[in-house]
């Protein structure tokens, strides 16, 4: 199997680097840039639509899973397809939003019915089992919680887009640790997916690291949300232990702490949580550090610490899971305190 998950890789990769500089020419040609000035940090006009090229090469990437299981995959049927039209919609709105910006709640609004399609082909948290509990059944709580989740990792990720090759590397780390994951529990289309993935963050990286050529855009960070989202999903749904819930959490630890300290400093400042700013954690360490380059490497290192911790949770249980998750939050809350990331002044 190891094989097949290379190839997946490999063929991801390969086909981002063939693709990213195509859609940059093209994007050049056509215009479509993203021009300085405001609370961004770049100072020239970059050529964007980037995610284009991401999509395609996860695409193609995932193809290698029809042979490897074909078993598998033909039970994944209904959910790939509500997959891959739940991410053409999120693909086509971040594409228009970066020829022509659109409002925040009509964005919401495309995000929503993407997400809505996802749950429809079975992307929902159905039972959850609580340690010392039993299992309970979520009802339409889980496909609220499965909305929310969707449209929080679509933003998360594209809050996170600030500097050269910060969303590209910390969701290609992301995704990683969710593919070894998965490949613990034998679940193979997550593997697959997650690891495709990987590939084609990992083959436009070097087009979109410090000094970027060519940025993946709206287009690229809502479909790598939206794709890490799914993925996320279907991972709980093999094995439905409340624990195993918060590994995709704390392996999207550093994109996750950054939207919820975005929502909980704009509501203190009783500004609207859709209203942009420069405060976002990737902004405070540049103003510290004054290099994007040592930002982002710092930021890959926390990630990756974030997914050592996540991959660890699968083999703790009851009562010891419990405490460890505690002792994770307590450290992250310290972490984020002594940097100063919960002062909202």
């Amino acid at each position: 199997m190891i094989k097949y998950f290379l190839t997946s890789f490999f063929i991801s990769a390969v086909a981002a680097i063939a693709l990213t500089p195509i859609i940059r020419r093209a994007a050049l040609a056509l215009g479509i840039v993203d021009k300085p000035g405001g609370r961004k940090v770049h100072r020239s006009n970059m050529p964007t639509l980037g995610g284009i090229a991401i999509a395609a090469a996860f695409f193609a990437g995932i193809a290698v899973a029809f042979k490897a299981v074909p078993g598998a995959m033909s039970a994944f049927s209904l959910k790939f397809s509500g997959l891959c039209v739940g991410s053409a919609i999120i693909l086509l709105l971040g594409i228009v939003d970066d020829i022509r910006p659109l409002k925040a709640k009509l964005k919401l609004v495309f995000q929503v019915i993407a997400a809505s399609i996802l749950i429809g082909c079975g992307f929902t948290v159905q039972e959850v089992t609580i340690p010392f509990f039993g299992k309970f059944s979520l009802g339409i709580s889980g496909a609220v919680f499965s909305m929310f989740w969707i449209v929080g990792i679509v933003n998360a990720i594209n809050l996170l887009d600030g500097l050269d090759g910060l969303a590209a590397g910390v969701s290609g780390i992301a995704s990683f640790f969710i593919f070894l994951s998965a490949v613990g529990q034998n679940d193979y289309v997550v593997a697959f997916l997650a690891f495709a993935l990987t590939g084609a963050c990992a083959g436009f990286l070097p087009f979109n690291f410090y000094p970027a050529r060519i940025f993946m855009g709206n287009p690229g960070s809502m479909f790598i949300g939206f794709i890490l989202a799914a993925i996320s999903i279907i991972s709980f749904q093999k094995s439905s232990t409340v624990i195993t819930l918060f590994i995709p959490v704390i392996a999207l630890g550093v994109p996750i702490i950054d939207t919820l300290l975005a929502i909980v400093r704009r509501l203190s400042k009783k500004k609207h949580i859709f209203q942009a700013d420069k405060e976002h954690i990737h902004h405070k360490l540049l103003f510290r550090e004054e290099s994007q380059r040592r930002v982002v490497l710092s930021l890959y290192f926390l990630s990756v610490c974030f997914g050592m911790i996540a991959l660890s949770f699968r083999g703790i249980k009851g009562l010891y899971a419990i405490i460890a998750l505690g002792v994770v939050i307590l450290v992250t809350y310290k972490w984020m305190k002594d940097s100063g990331f919960l002062d909202f002044r």
